[in-house]
């Protein structure tokens, strides 16, 4: 992203009201931040057009050689928000953090999440480091209570499980992980899969629900 004078200026005016700012730190003239005094922002991060972060979180910290490509959104009090080192989130990214105390996203290093990828925090998301989510990935911490039939589902609140990856998980385009799954460390989840348990480590997963098919062939690099 280039900056000019003016939004040099402009990214000046948000980075003084951070609670930190590392060095070269490049924020779009249209980016909005609603409280940036929650913003711990480490170097090399780069905001680009169209973000837009929303809400009051308890914690906001953001890593080193973070980018945010253009139109990621960002909402949710008093959730909590950390991104590890050499993270991105390609366009479209939407990350609601959650509304409750106990809500959180955090993720670790060297994770990258392509285009149109949702991330709910409410009932807490964990992302271990090298892990890498395909387009329009969900995972979907939060839903509706579907067991109460007296009165609409939108007006039963809110039901809620965490969602667990370990290490060096590659999960493919159009997957949904359910509530309260962990899928364990070096598998990867074949596209359109539907994941509604919990996986062993080093398995390749595939279908709707997705089932183990085979384990990963053990090959040096």
């Amino acid at each position: 992203m280039a900056e000019t004078t003016e939004t040099r200026r402009q990214g000046d005016e948000w980075r003084s009201l951070f609670k930190s700012c590392g060095r070269e730190v490049r924020i779009a003239p249209d980016a909005w931040f609603e409280h940036p005094e929650r913003m711990e922002v480490g170097d090399h991060v780069t905001f680009m057009r169209g973000f837009h972060m929303l809400g009051e979180p308890a914690v906001c910290r953001v890593g080193s050689h973070v980018t945010f490509y253009p139109n990621c959104f960002v909402q949710g009090s008093p959730g909590r928000f950390i991104v590890g080192d050499h993270v991105e989130f390609f366009p479209g990214a939407y990350i609601s953090l959650g509304d409750w105390e106990t809500s959180f996203i955090d993720i670790g290093h060297h994770c990258h999440f392509a285009p149109n990828c949702v991330l709910y925090g409410w009932g807490g998301l964990s992302i271990a480091a090298y892990c890498n989510i395909a387009a329009h990935v969900v995972f979907a911490t939060v839903g509706h209570h579907d067991e109460i039939t007296d009165r609409p589902m939108a007006l039963t609140g809110e039901k809620a499980a965490p969602i667990t990856l370990e290490e060096d998980v590659w999960i493919a385009a159009n997957v949904t992980v359910a509530a309260g799954v962990r899928i364990a460390r070096g598998c990867v989840i074949g596209a359109n899969a539907v994941v509604t348990r919990d996986t062993e480590p080093m398995g390749l997963y595939v279908g709707v629900p997705a089932r183990r098919l085979r384990e990963r062939k053990m090959v040096s690099g």
